[in-house]
């Protein structure tokens, strides 16, 4: 059954325009994640920054057509092979209990042999069996949803649960520099619905896709967009004052920030990356947040000869395969592979037999990355541990749930609503 009417209904042209845009759009964005391996993302941003006739709302329609189109792609594309139109139309109806008026034109034009009713409140088991029973012999599983190596390399106690959890967009987290009610109430006020986590402290969620702009116009310095599961890095690592530390694989710096906030700005951070621009992009947050101690430099991680400087603490955020965070980047799903797997955890371990030369005897290596893939988390840990026996695991506190854990953890994407991300904490010997 039809929804009914949206009280301002958009014009026909709109609406023609906006199916028009997503057929010319989906198959090139197509070939260049499949066969280029090229984020999504990037490639939208690309699109909607070189078509500025575009407004809002055109915006808001590719934005979900293209990401739900990718994060069904294994049932819709692979298993039915619908047309890329009648393929994003089916993906956002999965997504949403409300159709918006664009993906109605498109389906008047679809020749889907059955009428499109959004699905956004069933479970996913419950949307596999009403897309089964809609094309007869299509026998999708739940599996098909991601690569057929994705059981290979994940606990298969947990893959299936996993995969259900990539199906929902996460709520966006930010990390509060400032008292928490104080952003959780700015935001109320901009009718942002928003919650503090009951343990993290400073972790706040947002509902997926809202805007901060106007809501926290008046906090810009006072909050970080910063995944929960990546703050629990920082949480982990627990530097003290006047500390010391090196975040070894920085990129755009979150967590050389949230470092030197859990300092209180008194200490100091070296930030390195292989990438300049990046470098660049932190020395611009950190002025933007009035943080003064962080240097940055190019470093190579994993080939470049080790500093003979010695650190309290080094923080290895590592290249990784990203497979835990395919919540919220759908179609990482289709550009990665075991081989990936692999040679990100040989990678890995290079970097911390590299790094762990500048920690200083009694101090602390923090090892992270944002996957669910045993090479890359438990396996990792016990080769490092294996070739360097003057480290052990270090036992922190789950910063989630307040629990002991015995130095390493596993966050589950079901875990707090975020990325899956695994952090352990070695101690060196004094």
């Amino acid at each position: 059954m039809d929804n009914p009417p949206t009280p301002n209904p958009l014009p026909e042209k709109v609406v023609r325009r906006h199916a028009e845009m997503l057929a010319e759009l989906l198959p090139d964005l197509t070939r260049l994640v499949l066969e280029e391996g090229r984020p999504v993302d990037a490639l939208l941003n690309a699109h909607l920054r070189s078509h500025r006739e575009m407004g809002s709302r055109d915006r808001r329609f590719m934005s979900q057509a293209v990401f739900s189109f990718f994060r069904w792609y294994g049932w819709t594309v692979a298993k039915l092979n619908l047309e890329p139109s009648a393929a994003a139309l089916v993906g956002t109806a999965l997504d949403l209990e409300k159709l918006p008026q664009s993906f109605r034109y498109i389906e008047q034009r679809c020749a889907l042999p059955f009428p499109v009713d959004p699905m956004g409140a069933k479970s996913v088991a419950e949307k596999r069996d009403a897309l089964n029973a809609c094309f007869g012999e299509a026998n999708l599983e739940i599996a098909d949803l991601v690569l057929p190596d994705f059981g290979s390399v994940v606990d298969p106690t947990m893959a299936e649960r996993c995969i259900v959890e990539f199906q929902q967009r996460p709520p966006t987290w930010i990390r509060s520099r400032t008292e928490v009610d104080t952003l959780v109430q700015a935001l109320a006020d901009g009718k942002v619905p928003a919650a503090a986590h009951a343990v993290a402290p400073a972790a706040v969620s947002v509902e997926g896709g809202a805007s901060l702009g106007n809501a926290l116009a008046a906090h810009a310095n006072q909050f970080v967009v910063q995944d929960i599961a990546s703050q629990c890095v920082g949480l982990v690592a627990a530097p003290q004052k006047g500390g010391d530390w090196w975040d070894c694989c920085a990129g755009a710096g979150g967590k050389a920030l949230h470092l030197m906030d859990l300092m209180e700005q008194d200490g100091k951070v070296l930030a390195s990356d292989v990438r300049t621009p990046v470098l660049k992009e932190l020395k611009k947050r950190a002025r933007k947040y009035g943080i003064k101690n962080i240097r940055t430099q190019p470093f190579n991680a994993a080939t470049d000869e080790p500093f003979t400087k010695t650190f309290d603490g080094v923080v290895a955020d590592a290249p990784c395969s990203g497979w835990g965070t395919w919540s919220r980047n759908p179609d990482a799903r289709w550009r990665s592979s075991r081989r990936d797997v692999i040679q990100c955890a040989t990678r890995q371990l290079k970097i911390l037999n590299n790094v762990k030369w500048c920690v200083k005897p009694g101090g602390v290596l923090i090892y992270a990355v944002c996957t669910v893939t045993r090479p890359e988390t438990e396996e990792i840990v016990m080769n490092f541990l294996d070739q360097q026996p003057d480290f052990r695991l270090d036992p922190f506190t789950n910063p989630l749930t307040g629990e002991p854990t015995n130095g390493q953890l596993q966050i589950w994407p079901w875990n707090a609503g975020g990325d899956g991300m695994f952090i352990a904490r070695f101690k060196k010997a004094e």
